[in-house]
């Protein structure tokens, strides 16, 4: 069975798009509550207008220190990450094969894969125009690119980016070193519009929990 958690992948690249399981139970600021066996299509609400919400990506720099340092915060977290943070208010997981533990997690999940036997909720496959240099763009299928696009989508005024090592390839919880071809540019690409939109956009830093600076767009 292949995992769905080392999966990113472009137009250009290959990639698997199996089908998930899961169990929901949102965790937001109102009343919701789904007991449906299966994914249901969920249309995204600014249910955290004006907070900040934390994104814990799968990179090699996220760790248990980070994880708990954001916990003040509404978090969402990609993929394996959950371990990290169990209590955290949303799981992100496009594509499928969930393992149990992830059916497991006790917040709010988000696929992008329809299954009469899963229960998640379902936002459709999630693809991020990118552009790799002038007159070459890609799209790109990314969890974490995904997480990032949500928490917008639910009036996040500040977004933390954590887990996201774009200099290493891998993730923490494994070994494998797995490039993810046009995640950096998507993050840049992301930034650049939610920054012009007013939100504000960091990753975090380890210590004094300040923002650094994010890659900058492809240049002509």
């Amino acid at each position: 069975m292949q995992s769905i958690l080392s999966i990113s992948c472009s137009r250009e690249v290959s990639c698997s798009n199996s089908m998930t399981k899961a169990t929901k139970k949102a965790r937001f600021g109102g009343p919701f509550s789904l007991d449906l066996h299966m994914t249901t299509t969920w249309k995204i609400t600014p249910d955290w207008q004006g907070q900040t919400v934390a994104v814990l990506a799968s990179g090699p720099n996220m760790s248990q220190e980070v994880a708990d340092a954001l916990r003040e915060h509404r978090r969402i977290v990609v993929n394996f990450t959950h371990r990290l943070a169990p209590d955290a208010d949303m799981l992100v997981a496009m594509d499928g094969n969930w393992p149990q533990e992830l059916r497991d997690f006790a917040g709010l999940r988000v696929t992008g894969v329809l299954d009469d036997d899963l229960d998640a909720l379902y936002i459709g496959p999630r693809w991020e125009r990118v552009q790799m240099a002038p007159g070459h763009e890609i799209e790109v299928h990314n969890s974490g690119l995904t997480a990032i696009r949500i928490a917008a989508q639910m009036g996040a005024a500040k977004i933390i980016l954590a887990g996201f090592d774009l200099g290493t390839p891998g993730h923490w919880y494994d070994d494998v070193q797995e490039e993810y071809i046009g995640v950096a540019q998507g993050i840049a690409a992301l930034e650049a519009e939610l920054t012009a939109r007013g939100v504000i956009v960091e990753r975090f830093v380890m210590g004094d929990g300040t923002g650094e600076a994010l890659p900058e767009l492809p240049t002509s």
